[in-house]
């Protein structure tokens, strides 16, 4: 008796815990595209399509630009969520397209911890620094103009594209499987692209328009995981 009450109180342990993992993981692709998107839109000169620019110039956007900071910290917290999103994604396509949910799966979350390097060290820091003194911040330039130049063992930056990559590398997979609708696969693959070619000429307005489309892809999506029956 008293062992199958155990068993019992183990099963809805068990049963809740799947509960509450499927909830979160549903969430996790609802609320990053709105993470994403406050992220985005919190740049200055948001409507400018200059394509690139001078570190310096780079520099004198960052600095005493608080909301900017919120918006990379808020880009730094949806890291666990695309770790969360791209791990169910390949538990989606483990059946149907295993080796592209894998392969991407490795790609998004490397790319993902680079993401969160970037933030950390272009961002964070950078919000530290703007509590300075003006003469001594003034000091810091040269150190400060090398971490925007990714010097050092801040060239593993220059693998950032392996976020958006990876992911497109699952949406294949998702599209070429019909594991969800194509629609959404679709629109994850347009949205890793748009993504991909916003950091490349780091123009922040088609970041924000492929964020949009990756939340017309992932809260469906997310709606559909939070509804699945036990």
């Amino acid at each position: 008796m008293l062992i199958e009450l155990i068993e019992r109180s183990s099963a809805m342990d068990n049963q809740r815990l799947e509960t509450v993992k499927r909830i979160g993981t549903g969430l996790a692709f609802i609320l990053y595209p709105v993470l994403s998107g406050v992220a985005f839109a919190a740049h200055p000169n948001l409507l400018s399509l200059e394509i690139g620019g001078e570190v310096s110039a780079k520099v004198e956007e960052f600095h005493g630009n608080p909301l900017m900071h919120f918006g990379h910290f808020v880009m730094l917290l949806g890291v666990p969520l695309l770790i969360v999103i791209s791990l169910k994604l390949m538990d989606i396509l483990k059946d149907r397209s295993p080796w592209l949910g894998f392969i991407g799966c490795v790609m998004a979350v490397f790319g993902g911890i680079v993401l969160a390097v970037d933030k950390t060290a272009l961002c964070l820091v950078m919000s530290a620094f703007d509590t300075l003194p003006a003469a001594e911040y003034a000091e810091l330039l040269p150190g400060i103009e090398a971490l925007f130049g990714f010097e050092g063992y801040l060239a593993i930056l220059y693998l950032l594209p392996s976020l958006p990559l990876g992911f497109g590398i699952q949406g294949a997979g998702l599209y070429r499987s019909r594991a969800i609708p194509r629609w959404q696969s679709a629109a994850l693959i347009v949205a890793m692209l748009g993504l991909g070619v916003a950091a490349a000429v780091d123009i922040d307005l088609f970041g924000l328009v492929a964020t949009a489309i990756l939340a017309i892809g992932f809260v469906p999506l997310g709606i559909q995981i939070i509804n699945e029956q036990e």
